[in-house]
């Protein structure tokens, strides 16, 4: 017979035998499935967080900074650099023959939560009309546009929902300066259903900005980046950097995806190793519980190399219901629920990506839990297991 033959036969009959170890067999299964739900559900935090700010950019969306500004609040755009980044080529015109090129005012103001009191940080953004057709999923839910020169905002339904004084005809106090919501908007899900937008000049006046803190662009394709940057630093009256959107954001959540990741790994690194020594456990006892019937196999001429990968085999098998079982857990307990940290409320996301990270590290549990056992197995002298009772 020769060795897949063997791998087969021998494979199938331990199989075949699993439900008579169906104790020490669950144990394993609900080792598996406890490391994998609860290390997907820590990854989802940064998944949903990713999946938030990514839902709403377009390739061709580019965003310029000032020179070595950390983050956009922290920027400083003069109208005359602003005018002069609308001129660049590359920049997709609007129906109307505009630049599509939206200066943007950005500040940080204190509101309150309605859930318990506590203050808390959002973002209040000046914007204009250009602002609106770079925000094709944007839309109202409540009320009307706000409108120029006057003290008017519109609120992000998340934080309408959160936060006092940010529902359709409510008056809120910012940093001495009353504002009327009138509007609540919706915007797919993504990051600024979390904040406010208000008339840009206004916001600037309102809060003595004298220059705006960022300029968002449309390119007319995903090319001309590359083209549109090129002219911007290398013009000596700018001191400006330029980034597709996409990746700033992504910059900007480096720091706290990784922490957040870091520890999801942490927590299932751990977990894992209890998980291993349970599946250690398990077939050390299959392994046991057949010493008789693997000598005989032994002796008959079946070799050691077929032992081994059916012990493995074995073991992964166990492995791969509790990896099924622990991202059903964490996709019907967290996929979808709202978070709240940061400033920012979005759902968490068990993505297919962490599907697939749950199977290799199922898998990679099963493996390493069934090594010692399988070559125990290979290794025991056949006269020996012979006489075992």
């Amino acid at each position: 017979m020769n060795l897949f033959a063997q791998i087969w036969a021998v494979t199938a009959m331990n199989v075949r035998a699993m439900p008579q170890r169906a104790g020490a067999s669950v144990v394993t299964v609900v080792g598996v499935a406890t490391v994998v739900a609860v290390m997907v559900s820590l990854l989802s935090i940064a998944a949903g967080l990713m999946q938030m700010v990514d839902k709403n950019v377009q390739p061709e969306d580019a965003i310029v900074l000032s020179s070595g500004a950390p983050a956009i609040y922290m920027g400083s755009i003069s109208r005359a650099a602003a005018a002069i980044i609308a001129d660049a080529p590359g920049i997709k015109r609007d129906p109307d023959g505009k630049p599509m090129v939206q200066p943007t005012a950005i500040v940080i103001v204190e509101v309150t939560r309605k859930s318990d009191g506590g203050s808390a940080n959002i973002a209040f953004q000046g914007s204009g009309p250009e602002g609106q057709l770079m925000a094709p999923y944007a839309h109202l839910i409540a009320g009307r546009r706000f409108s120029p020169a006057v003290h008017e905002l519109v609120a992000g339904r998340t934080a309408s929902a959160q936060y006092r004084d940010l529902s359709l005809g409510d008056h809120i106090t910012l940093r001495g300066t009353v504002w009327t919501v009138v509007g609540v908007f919706a915007d797919n899900g993504g990051t600024d259903e979390n904040a406010l937008i208000g008339d840009a000049d206004t916001v600037m006046t309102a809060f003595d900005r004298p220059a705006f803190q960022s300029v968002d662009v449309r390119l007319s394709s995903p090319a001309m980046f590359e083209r549109f940057k090129d002219a911007l630093t290398s013009n000596p009256q700018l001191s400006v950097e330029v980034k597709r959107t996409s990746d700033y954001a992504r910059d900007q959540l480096k720091p706290i995806t990784g922490v957040l990741n870091f520890v999801g790994y942490f927590v299932g690194v751990v977990m894992a190793v209890g998980a291993v020594f349970g599946a250690i456990n398990t077939m050390y006892s299959a392994v046991d519980a057949r010493t008789r019937e693997i000598a005989t196999l032994r002796a008959i001429g079946f070799g050691g190399t077929a032992v081994v990968i059916s012990v493995l085999v074995e073991s992964l098998l166990l492995a791969i219901p509790g990896a099924l079982i622990g991202v059903a857990i964490a996709w019907l307990l967290f996929n979808g629920h709202a978070v709240s940290a940061l400033g920012l409320t979005f759902p968490l996301a068990v993505t297919p990506a962490l599907f697939e990270l749950a199977i290799v590290w199922a898998l990679a549990i099963g493996l390493i839990g069934g090594l010692a056992p399988s070559f125990r197995a290979a290794r025991l002298p056949v006269a020996t297991a012979l006489r075992a009772t």
